[in-house]
């Protein structure tokens, strides 16, 4: 018998907040590779000459721990809002089409052809001049992948998310979920305090565990361990109304932990590599990303669980900002400090414009476009019905 979706009557409501971290979040990975494209620490990526570590280098420090760590965790909590009216099925054709098509097809169909032959081109140290002519197209079909790793990894998870439905029934799941229910937290007492806390410290120890395992040999950014955990914790747990109340509730100690850890974290790693697999691999790595993720969780629930026309405008328009975005980084940086003798404040004020200015006008342009909106976008449909289909991570409830 074909599983049915959760029915919840809890889920009435839509998490503003939700999409306030998703658009922030997809903001932030363009200012953190604005940086990225002219780093002085990671010995990749960079276009330009370095001199040592500045300040770009330490805002990348900064946000590199919690930045798509916090993303996956609230993909697993639409994921699970999304179960809670799909079936199986429906669930896996979306996530084939929206995340599968464009970190495959796309790649081939579009991103080898503008990141992938840019990239090649023009990264210093990245391809061996000497290599054979017919070993470019593969390069510029592995570097047009570019930040589409993320929907790989998050296509991976979700096929796991329905084989593990597959295998047991509704009733087991909601057992998993409600150990975290109302019931057992919303007292204000000694037997929920004590359950609070041993569950937060097991997922911290957990956190930590997984990030030591099925970690990508040269490729860092495929933490499959980690990731993974942050998925299918914002699946199983976070998604419940109890669990946002907590958050709410102890918002203030998680921002302290979070800014602790985060100060401990940046005087042992600042002005190395930061995405070495050591320093990812090291506790306070992994108890900031953990305490930073439920800081933002807790304010953002607090303070910005409400419609405005920025969030919504990011929310539904993050993916054609995420697909497009390192193109026209890295395009604009070369033009930019070939063609202009400023200084680099104003250069990278202009890069910045530039990738969001190129990133929204291409998303917008290629959506007019069947082939391409599908293949590069996962997009498919009349316009009316791409209204609430235009984003990876836009779910509603």
């Amino acid at each position: 018998m074909k599983p049915q979706p959760f029915a919840d009557s809890t889920l009435t409501m839509r998490s503003h907040y939700l999409d306030f971290i998703r658009g922030a979040t997809v903001v932030l990975v363009v200012v953190y590779h604005v940086f990225f494209a002219r780093n002085h620490v990671l010995g990749f990526g960079g276009l330009l000459p370095t001199s040592g570590p500045g300040f770009g280098d330490a805002f990348a420090t900064f946000v590199y721990p919690w930045l798509m760590f916090s993303l996956f965790l609230v993909a697993g909590i639409s994921a699970r809002l999304s179960l809670n009216r799909r079936s199986n099925r429906e669930f896996f054709s979306e996530r084939t089409t929206k995340l599968l098509v464009p970190s495959t097809l796309g790649v081939l169909a579009f991103h080898s052809w503008t990141l992938g032959v840019l990239t090649t081109a023009s990264a210093p140290g990245l391809v061996d001049p000497s290599i054979p002519p017919f070993v470019f197209p593969i390069v510029c079909v592995l570097d047009g992948q570019g930040p589409l790793w993320f929907a790989q990894l998050l296509f991976l998870y979700s096929a796991l998310l329905v084989l593990c439905r597959r295998r047991s029934t509704n009733r087991a799941t909601v057992a998993i979920t409600n150990v975290t229910s109302l019931q057992n937290s919303g007292a204000a007492s000694r037997r929920s305090t004590f359950a609070w806390t041993l569950f937060f410290v097991a997922a911290t120890f957990g956190v930590w565990g997984s990030a030591q395992i099925l970690n990508a040999p040269l490729i860092t950014v495929y933490r499959v361990g980690i990731y993974g955990f942050a998925f299918f914790l914002g699946y199983f747990v976070f998604w419940r109304p109890s669990v946002e109340a907590a958050l709410v509730r102890t918002r203030l100690f998680w921002g302290v932990c979070a800014i602790s850890f985060g100060v401990l974290y940046f005087r042992r790693f600042f002005g190395g590599n930061y995405a070495d697999a050591s320093v990812l691999r090291h506790w306070s790595t992994n108890v900031y990303a953990w305490t930073a993720t439920l800081a933002i969780l807790g304010f953002a629930k607090r303070y910005v669980d409400r419609p405005t026309r920025l969030s919504t405008f990011l929310a539904q328009t993050n993916f054609g900002l995420y697909v497009f975005h390192m193109f026209f980084v890295y395009a604009a940086t070369l033009l930019v400090a070939r063609l202009c003798d400023i200084p680099e404040a104003v250069e990278i004020a202009l890069v910045t414009v530039a990738a969001f200015a190129g990133s929204y006008a291409t998303y917008f342009a290629v959506r007019r476009v069947p082939v391409l909106r599908f293949l590069v976008l996962g997009l498919r449909g009349s316009k009316v019905e791409l209204a609430d289909k235009n984003s990876l991570f836009f779910e509603k409830k």
